[in-house]
């Protein structure tokens, strides 16, 4: 499969339920117009003068409610031409907004309470309008939820034993939704400021041809080392992932490269989808900007989003460190090589030609961890600087030209974060009308038993089940919204259990049988999808670990004291070393029989529970093995390695 075809079987893949329509001419200035406005106003709003909370996402929301008809034909056969309903949809969007910014001071006065004929009628359209936008980005899930949550609101006096629960009118529900308790929540307020933000300097990074730095930076870095190509993945996919925030999207851009590459290498085409799915899984957990899910969690936590950042560090380095140690042990198994210096860039080629790229990130990075700024100003700086050294040199120079394309780019790439925010915002709402979120923190203690680790367990599986079928943004809202108050009435600090929540959302990108993130990899790789998703899954099993570490070791999250933390960091790495040995099946230059893997494993799992007991059984069973493996017979060297 060619490079070209690999993307295009890759875009298709991941945009299978879409159904973007193909632009025209007259469209395409239509959308880039408007996208420039979006992202001029965004910007001055948020670094000069603020229109107001609710006006400003009242705005925010005015984006997809425009594009959306636009781009996503709400039926297979309108993907020709802008349907005169799409039209209608846009103009009652823009008369809903119109109508919130002019009476939105005196509806915080009655809404929930007493409102309006015209409060009403304009909440259901919003609303509805909302939902008819999340179908079209999104998919039928979300909708699914949040119309089955809504029924339980209006009929909840009905439902069976203890589902039961007080019915409330239409009227009160329209209109605590038509408000910033509703869809214009928290949710929609994050998107709004910092996830809009980063998306267009993840876009002016893309532009700037940061992408082409980041990935010769990682070859000339790690392409000479053994199985080389897959190295490379693991560390342009951390790069890329860390902008981007979307695994599909970071497949797609690197994947094309890294995949046939890896193939080349002597990689089977199965193995090398599954390390481009969780190398790209893994940049949502990429310190510094981490996706979406990181502001959200800053503003559920309230706590700075640089400490966030800092939390993060040892997490994603374990991940990481995990699909290195396990391409390591499998190039090693096959006695496969890296690449020729000849073929490889030059690391001080790269920097001298590319290394102004990143000085951007260094603002954004002392920006948010050293001064301690808001990620809206920390972003901003970045911009500028970004704006400013792209000019010294023509290839990075980010031209007129090049400024439309990342507002056009950045603006469509935040349809589904928005939409989805704005669902879950209506979730959200009900919830807390409700009193559910509360009800099922109780039902998940009572199920849990008081016992930490089985609730731990149920939440995984909660959270994994969620974000199957929604975005990693939607699925995290809505787990953390139920699930978080109740770990933390178990003893979990809300810091980790957001964590925990955080990263099984993200992980539900490579878990089978879905594995969302495995369909472009293995259309690139041309292998199956369903095959790529179960090795990345086996591949990804630390990171599967890695939250549960997250709580019982806080001193991960570098909470506690230095020598503590140190101590911690070092049981976590021999932890995830045996874990891929285990794994692979490959200790000391031979292969391990399964019975010492299975040893050696349970070694690692003991590593992940705090206390010096565990982790002494852990590194005992651990020293155990290597030590019998170089007994039996001398350590050979792998095949292809010198002798």
């Amino acid at each position: 499969m060619s490079d070209v075809a690999a993307v295009e079987a890759a875009a298709k893949a991941a945009q299978e339920e879409s159904r973007q329509r193909v632009m025209g001419r007259p469209l395409s200035i239509a959308v880039a117009a408007f996208s420039v406005i979006a992202a001029l106003c965004h910007l001055y709003w948020l670094g000069v003068q603020s229109p107001g909370v609710l006006n400003l996402r009242a705005y925010h929301l005015l984006i997809p409610i425009v594009l959306v008809p636009l781009l996503y034909a709400g039926w297979r056969g309108a993907l020709a031409r802008v349907h005169w309903s799409d039209i209608l949809l846009i103009l009652a969007g823009i008369a809903s907004t119109v109508y919130l910014v002019i009476e939105g001071p005196n509806m915080i006065y009655r809404y929930g309470v007493m409102p309006t004929t015209w409060d009403l009628v304009f909440g259901v359209t919003v609303i509805a309008l909302v939902l008819e936008l999340t179908r079209r980005t999104v998919g039928w899930a979300l909708v699914i939820i949040v119309l089955l949550m809504l029924a339980y609101t209006l009929f909840g006096s009905y439902a069976p034993g203890i589902f039961v629960n007080r019915s409330f009118s239409w009227e009160r529900v329209v209109s605590f939704l038509f408000s910033m308790d509703g869809l214009y929540g928290i949710p929609l307020g994050v998107s709004s400021t910092y996830i809009y933000l980063f998306v267009l300097f993840g876009a002016m990074l893309q532009f700037s041809k940061a992408g082409d730095f980041y990935i010769d930076l990682a070859y000339s870095v790690a392409g000479r080392a053994r199985g080389g190509p897959a190295k490379v993945s693991i560390f342009a996919s951390a790069l890329m992932g860390t902008v981007s925030g979307t695994g599909i999207g970071n497949v797609v851009t690197t994947g094309a490269l890294t995949i046939p590459l890896m193939k080349r290498a002597g990689f089977r085409p199965v193995f090398a989808g599954a390390i481009e799915a969780v190398a790209s899984t893994g940049g949502q957990i990429m310190p510094p900007i981490m996706g979406a899910g990181a502001f959200l969690m800053a503003e559920f936590v309230r706590i700075p989003y640089g400490s966030i950042v800092i939390a993060a560090i040892l997490p994603a380095f374990l991940y990481f460190l995990s699909v290195y140690l396990i391409v390591d042990l499998e190039a090693a198994k096959r006695g496969l090589k890296g690449l020729k210096q000849e073929e490889l860039p030059r690391a001080l080629v790269v920097l001298k030609q590319w290394g102004h790229l990143l000085l951007p990130i260094i603002v954004l990075v002392y920006m948010l961890a050293v001064e301690n700024v808001s990620p809206i100003r920390a972003a901003l700086y970045s911009m500028g600087t970004l704006l400013i050294v792209s000019w010294l040199r023509v290839e990075s120079r980010l031209s007129p030209k090049r400024l439309v394309d990342t507002a056009v780019t950045g603006t469509r790439g935040s349809l589904e974060v928005i939409v989805s925010c704005a669902a879950a915002g209506l979730i959200m709402g009900l919830f807390s009308l409700t009193g559910t979120g509360l009800r099922l923190s109780a039902w998940v203690a009572t199920i849990s038993g008081g016992s930490m680790l089985l609730a731990l367990m149920l939440t995984m599986v909660v959270t994994i089940v969620l974000s199957m079928g929604l975005p990693t943004t939607a699925a995290y809202i809505i787990s953390a919204a139920v699930l978080a108050p109740a770990l933390n009435d178990l003893g979990v600090d809300l810091l980790q259990a957001h964590f925990f929540i955080f990263y099984f959302a993200c992980m539900s990108g490579i878990t089978p049988p879905v594995a969302l993130v495995a369909i472009p990899a293995g259309s690139i790789a041309g292998a199956n999808p369903f095959k790529v998703g179960v090795r990345a899954f086996q591949i990804a099993l630390a990171g599967f670990i890695i939250p549960y570490m997250i709580v019982y070791s806080p001193e991960l999250i570098l909470q506690g004291e230095p020598l503590r933390i140190a101590l911690a960091l070092l049981t976590a790495c021999i932890g995830v070393w045996a874990l891929a040995v285990a794994l692979i099946g490959f200790l000391a230059g031979r292969p391990l029989p399964v019975a010492l893997r299975l040893i050696v494993g349970f070694g690692a799992l003991a590593l992940i529970f705090a206390g010096w007991k565990t982790d002494l059984i852990g590194i005992g069973l651990i020293a155990a093995v290597l030590l019998l493996q170089r007994l039996r017979r001398p350590a050979e060297p792998a095949q292809g390695e010198p002798q």
